[in-house]
């Protein structure tokens, strides 16, 4: 299987930049340095969703490892209108809060104002 994404840890585990297709493939490639760096996170992650040009249920499961390992609940940047409507669909848009892509909150989530 081709890896066609990619999740590049930064500021010691605090920023993720996403890019390109985050599918099983990057989950099965990346999961657990992501856990272990979601895990090692004392502030706010934050995740830049900006370049993602596909996320399936994989890179959902990325997001709600990285929601449910951190203290508080991660910043999505640049959420693109196509993964905030799969947020909506599953229903764990209250897991994160916003910010960019026209700072459009998915309903029922959380603007950066709202914390």
């Amino acid at each position: 299987m081709t890896q066609h994404g990619d999740v590049q840890v930064k500021d010691g585990g605090a920023l993720w930049v996403m890019s390109g297709e985050i599918d099983a493939a990057v989950q099965a490639h990346v999961e657990d340095a992501l856990s272990e760096a979601a895990g090692a996170v004392h502030g706010r992650l934050v995740i830049d969703a900006t370049r993602v040009t596909f996320m399936d249920s994989g890179g959902l499961r990325l997001l709600y490892h990285a929601a449910s390992l951190t203290p508080e609940p991660p910043l999505l940047r640049g959420v693109p209108d196509h993964i905030r409507d799969l947020l909506e669909l599953t229903g764990v848009t209250d897991l994160f809060t916003y910010e960019g892509a026209g700072d459009a909150v998915p309903v029922g989530g959380r603007g950066v104002d709202e914390r």
